[in-house]
């Protein structure tokens, strides 16, 4: 199944599940994010990409896609909610539409995988979170 197909809006997201190194990692790509809505900035057509574009640290979001979402042989992904609105059934609701089974984890960095992302010093939250800054400098 598609996840595209699946979803209820663009406000849902779907990144590998070693591209967040904490919720906080997490917190600081989206109000980049919103920001760069309100803004008119965004590299991106869609705010689920452009969230995965600014894990990824980069201003490619063909790229981004490659670091951030998905890949072949993940095991993990997380289910992320822009809108900020979405209860628990919700979540719950998306990973039954895709077949996933629900885990009651979240992002830490023993799960996190900066390689991926592109971090080429450092594995720990402050680098995951100068790496989304990078993907806006200009």
């Amino acid at each position: 199944m598609s996840w595209l197909e699946v979803r209820d809006s663009e406000y849902w997201a779907l990144v590998g599940g070693s591209c967040l190194a904490s919720d906080i990692h997490g917190w600081v790509a989206h109000q980049v994010l919103m920001r760069n809505s309100e803004r008119g900035v965004m590299k991106s057509n869609s705010l689920d990409g452009e969230f995965i574009r600014l894990l990824s640290g980069t201003h490619h979001v063909a790229s981004s896609f490659k670091r951030a979402g998905i890949c072949e042989g993940d095991k993990t992904a997380w289910i992320v909610d822009l809108s900020c609105e979405a209860g628990s059934g919700d979540f719950a609701e998306h990973a039954r539409r895709m077949s996933f089974k629900s885990l009651q984890d979240r992002p830490d960095l023993s799960v996190f995988d900066a390689n991926r992302i592109g971090i080429e010093s450092g594995t720990d939250e402050n680098a995951a979170i100068a790496h989304i800054h990078l993907a806006d400098m200009r």
